[in-house]
């Protein structure tokens, strides 16, 4: 099993083609430096390679952080609950609603997402975190027209008029249902491979201390 994706351009579906290439080749250690949806990074780990996972962008760096380096912790029952609730302890931001307003989801979606966001980061445990970003990020996109953020295309979701497609049954589940999906399979997917793992929030041009038997790269689009 392999995480989920939804990204234009993910490895997801042909990975095990990507592997098949390579396989036959003598390496041990694994650096995936534009790493991205974490898959062909994951699958490296599954095959008893150590990993150096890395990416720029914060948010798939929680992704390698939570798969690919971590390899035991799991999001609890209790932790869930304490992400999915408001503490009267915790002064809470309005940073989505006020930023994002009538953009990307509905008033109390924001209002939702600036709670669970504050709740993620008051977790002591760096993995824990990374588990419960990684399965917000796959919250959002699916709740995602097109599972983007390209424009301002709200509309798509709240307007009432017939479809032809089903995504709407999607839309309209609410944030919690997705977010308890993702972390299930975020958490099923961890495991130990035996081998100290690494992952990085880095410019490409800062790897240069990591010492890798074979490097793969998917630069992004431009």
């Amino acid at each position: 099993m392999l995480p989920s994706t939804r990204y234009v351009g993910s490895k997801r579906r042909i990975v095990d083609w990507i592997w098949s290439q390579i396989k036959g080749l003598m390496f041990d250690t694994f650096l995936d430096a534009f790493g991205g949806t974490g898959v062909v990074g994951y699958c490296a780990k599954r095959y008893g390679k150590c990993v150096t996972y890395n990416d720029v962008l914060n948010f798939n760096y929680h992704v390698g952080l939570s798969l690919i380096e971590n390899s035991s912790v799991r999001l609890t029952d209790e932790d869930v609950s304490f992400l999915l609730c408001k503490h009267g302890d915790i002064e809470y931001p309005t940073f989505i609603q006020d930023t994002f307003k009538g953009i990307y989801y509905a008033d109390e979606e924001n209002k939702w997402l600036d709670m669970v966001v504050t709740n993620i980061k008051m977790l002591n445990d760096k993995y824990k975190r990374a588990l419960a970003f990684a399965a917000l990020g796959q919250a959002c996109l699916v709740k995602r027209p097109f599972n983007l953020f390209h424009r301002r295309n709200l509309y798509l979701r709240l307007n009432d008029v017939e479809r032809s497609f089903h995504n709407n049954v999607t839309w309209n589940k609410p944030f919690e249902e997705h977010f308890r999906r993702f972390i299930g399979e975020y958490n099923s997917l961890v495991f130990s491979n035996r081998r100290y793992n690494d992952a990085y929030n880095l410019d490409v041009f800062d790897l240069d201390f990591v010492d890798a038997d074979m490097v793969y790269l998917d630069p992004p689009y431009v």
